[in-house]
């Protein structure tokens, strides 16, 4: 199986980067108590200190924004799924709890204020891409019933049967999430332009120790950006 970037992708956003976790031999069917305090002390803490303003106002989340319009959706009606965290985390409503390794990304989303993702590689199909779709890459969305198809542009990860995340991190597909049952992964941060690289790095870094401590997993990091 590989992994790849469109090379346009990074033609039109330069600066972006895509940290990538491999995940192996992982016991993801039990409750993780460890990750669960980090989860809930996070939330609590981002509610302390995110703005009173409105998100955008974090350069960060903005960034997301403006890279939604530029593939052409609108950023008020698909917000980035980092945005969508935080808005939550906002209110002071804890996220429920999924299974270990969904509460671990969204731990680390909320530290790093970086979209993070997972995926289960038993259920992928050939290779993943992250690209701009032509239309025709159809699947069901995570929270959804219906079959449905990106729009032409939109960026997309997808494999050799379809999408399996649409507008780049706004939501999942249903077929390739992560289970209790899931014992390989691929675990996805992204760094957007204007985010400095030691921070994708250090949530890297974070990640590969709690799902090594934690979930007995073996984890193999790289980093995809324009020169490689």
């Amino acid at each position: 199986m590989n992994f790849s970037v469109d090379p346009h992708i990074f033609e039109k956003f330069p600066g972006v980067a895509i940290g990538v976790l491999i995940i192996s031999d992982m016991v993801n069917s039990r409750k993780v108590e460890e990750i669960t305090s980090l989860l809930r002390k996070e939330e609590i803490r981002q509610k302390e200190i995110l703005p009173q303003a409105e998100l955008g106002s974090l350069p960060e989340i903005a960034i997301w924004r403006t890279v939604y319009k530029q593939f052409g959706s609108n950023p008020h009606d698909f917000r980035s799924s980092v945005e969508a965290l935080l808005r939550r985390a906002k209110t002071g409503k804890p996220l429920p709890e999924i299974n270990p390794l969904v509460d671990c990304y969204n731990y680390i989303s909320l530290k790093y204020h970086l979209p993070v993702g997972a995926e289960d590689l038993d259920a992928i199909q050939g290779d993943i891409a992250l690209t701009f779709a032509n239309g025709s890459e159809s699947g069901v969305a995570l929270g959804y019933e219906k079959e449905e198809s990106p729009d032409p542009g939109e960026v997309i990860y997808k494999d050799d049967v379809g999408f399996i995340c649409r507008k780049w991190n706004w939501r999942e597909a249903d077929r390739t999430k992560i289970r209790p049952e899931t014992t390989s992964a691929v675990f996805v941060i992204e760094k957007a332009p204007i985010v400095e690289r030691a921070i994708l790095d250090s949530a890297l870094v974070e990640a590969k120790a709690l799902v090594t401590s934690y979930l007995q997993a073996k984890c193999e990091i790289m980093v995809l950006e324009g020169n490689q």
